[in-house]
């Protein structure tokens, strides 16, 4: 955020500044976690699991110009008071964005969300000067986040809108004022705040019916789902796709080791990413650049050096093994990709070590058996399952015969020592579950035990 005084700040909010007299002091940033707070930042005191508001004083300690407020605190620097830190945040984003005034390309969908951003960014930024989150910032709190963090020589601005409720897509939208409408997918994903596929393709779609109906909306033509609200709501999109005929299409499809070689145009495209995921995401950065006159060969050579994140699909040579490290998150869609795409990958032995999908509501168990036939599906050497409900997994695979499989429930250690002593010379092996278990915990001790100099 570009440097402003408090005045300023407590009008765009309708809150009020204590003391007055602090009108013309100046906030040089905004920040909502301690740790992460610079000198003359704004600290906003957000309420959750953690009330903000009983670190004002930490905030003040480390230099905080000013605090926005939901009620009194005792501090010896001004502080902004509103009824509602969360909604004071999001309205302070929105101002700026206005003031700032980039074109906006919001992101949506169940998954890719991220990798198609930093896709789209990467293509654009050949012309222009785009902003793109440096984390993972899609939230009714990380969106404001990283909209106050361009710069005021953006001219293009490139967002995730992620939700897990009814109802959040409307704010985030109101918040970004997107010019450019991305839709990448729809999975069962969040479906315990979401409920049903077709719910959360509702949901997903209200990004395309809230901005101007001359906006530019892109919808992954292979998600069907998406392409039946979109016909019921009778709103123009452009496609993009793989197995269907749409608009922009990947053809003459190839993969070296994993990674994918694609043609668009008469563009062709070479990917350092893995498995078929990326494509889709490479399209979306395709299709979002042409119709800001990037041409397809000048997008293909920009994507050509884009670099996975770091435990997104990250394959990696440790000794005499590989590890596909994407431990980021899990879904049963991502789980089946990552699977698929362990087919594309030579290796002596495959070896998926996978922990529980969490959010799948109540039709967990059902999904959590459904790996099983994935794991047959994908020829799966061995299974490692990790975690409380992949023991829906682990019944139904040994019902099916798959004996190569083994439960461990709650106790990490026993799993990672039995996984020390499972993994061959020229196995391959896949570490994948949802964030909160901790996965890349596997990551670390075969990377300590295989490639011990990488380690140090």
């Amino acid at each position: 955020m570009k440097p402003e005084q408090l005045g300023k700040i407590a009008k765009i909010l309708g809150g009020r500044l204590e003391p007055a007299e602090a009108e013309r002091v100046y906030a040089g940033g905004v920040c909502t976690d301690t740790r992460m707070l610079s000198p003359g930042d704004i600290f906003i005191a957000l309420e959750g699991e953690r009330d903000g508001h009983n670190f004002v004083m930490d905030a003040y300690s480390k230099g905080a110009i000013a605090a926005i407020v939901s009620r009194d605190v005792q501090i010896p620097i001004p502080q902004i008071i509103v009824s509602d830190t969360l909604e004071a945040l999001g309205n302070l984003a929105m101002e700026y964005r206005k003031a700032i005034a980039p074109r906006v390309v919001a992101i949506t969908g169940s998954v890719g969300k991220t990798t198609a951003r930093e896709m789209i960014a990467v293509a654009l930024k050949t012309r222009f000067s785009v902003h793109s989150a440096k984390k993972n910032y899609n939230n009714l709190i990380g969106l404001p986040l990283s909209l106050l963090d361009m710069k005021e020589n953006t001219e293009i601005a490139v967002v995730e809108l992620g939700i897990n409720q009814s109802g959040e897509i409307e704010r985030l939208v109101e918040i970004a004022i997107p010019d450019v409408g991305v839709i990448t997918s729809v999975a069962p994903v969040h479906l315990e705040g979401l409920g049903s596929l077709d719910k959360i393709a509702e949901e997903k779609f209200k990004l395309a019916t809230m901005i101007s109906p001359d906006a530019p909306v892109f919808v992954n033509a292979d998600s069907q789902v998406l392409l039946d609200v979109a016909k019921k709501h009778e709103r123009k999109v452009i496609t993009y796709g793989i197995d269907s005929d749409a608009e922009f299409r990947a053809e003459n499809i190839s993969f070296e080791d994993g990674r994918p070689h694609f043609t668009v145009g008469d563009a062709r495209f070479e990917l350092k990413l893995l498995g078929r995921a990326p494509i889709y995401a490479a399209l979306a950065a395709v299709a979002v650049a042409k119709i800001f006159d990037i041409p397809e060969p000048i997008a293909a050579e920009a994507l050509r050096t884009f670099q996975p994140r770091e435990h997104r699909m990250n394959l990696f040579d440790c000794g005499d093994i590989k590890i596909l490290d994407d431990c980021y998150n899990s879904s049963p869609a991502a789980l089946e990709e990552a699977l698929k795409t362990m087919s594309f990958i030579k290796a002596k032995g495959k070896i998926a070590v996978l922990g529980d999908m969490l959010e799948l509501g109540k039709d967990e168990k059902k999904y959590h058996r459904e790996v099983a036939n994935m794991l047959e599906k994908y020829a799966i050497d061995e299974a490692i399952l990790f975690g409380k409900l992949m023991k829906s997994a682990f019944d139904e695979a040994r019902k099916n015969g798959f004996s190569d499989v083994k439960l461990f429930e709650d106790d990490f250690a026993e799993a990672r020592d039995y996984l020390l002593k499972t993994v061959r010379a020229g196995d391959l092996i896949l570490i994948k579950g949802s964030h909160s278990m901790e996965m890349e915990r596997f990551v670390k001790a075969l990377v300590e035990n295989f490639c011990e100099e990488d380690a140090e």
